[in-house]
């Protein structure tokens, strides 16, 4: 047994139909909204005659929008698989332990699948995670960057004049003509 009363599995169960409903209104809005080509939504008749980056923001907020699609598709799949849950009586149990999910964390998450201690990491906000491509960088070499690093933030005035006293100045003879400004 799940350990919830009837009451709370009718609030858990409003919870998730409330959210069932607020995803399916999402797909809805975005269908009267439709996709459009991206000639019609910027107005060019053609992007073959444009630079890339002239279509750089239409191309992101497709992507991004493409990525909330999806997120909203794997949503709507937690809160089925959770209504069915309820349906066979196996709603609140952890998926891999079998044990009961408290109650809190169902009131926060519905559509909870694992108990706290069990939760998988991918499944985690927080943890280890990197990105794939630190698996192919190789790190770079002992001692790279390191005078660089002691250096920053030390360049004052005398040391700017230092740098660009060997191009001149208007007292050199290049600019005036004489050997310096003082011998005139």
């Amino acid at each position: 047994m799940n350990g919830l009363d009837e009451k709370q599995l009718a609030k858990l169960k409003e919870l998730l139909l409330t959210e069932k409903h607020d995803i399916d209104r999402h797909f809805l809005m975005e269908a009267v909204d439709g996709t459009t080509a991206i000639a019609d939504d910027t107005g060019e008749l053609s992007s073959y005659d444009n630079h890339p980056a002239d279509l750089g923001t239409e191309t992101f907020e497709r992507e991004r929008d493409a990525a909330i699609d999806q997120r909203y598709f794997e949503r709507r799949d937690d809160v089925e698989r959770a209504l069915a849950k309820m349906e066979d009586g196996t709603y609140g149990l952890c998926e891999i332990s079998g044990e009961p999910i408290g109650y809190d964390r169902l009131e926060a998450m519905p559509a909870a699948r694992y108990s706290i201690a069990h939760v998988p990491n991918e499944e985690t906000a927080t943890g280890d995670y990197r990105p794939v491509e630190e698996d192919v960088m190789t790190q770079p070499p002992s001692g790279a960057g390191e005078h660089r690093q002691r250096q920053a933030g030390r360049f004052d005035d005398a040391d700017a004049w230092k740098t660009l006293e060997e191009y001149g100045n208007a007292s050199d003879t290049q600019a005036t003509g004489l050997e310096t400004n003082q011998d005139r």
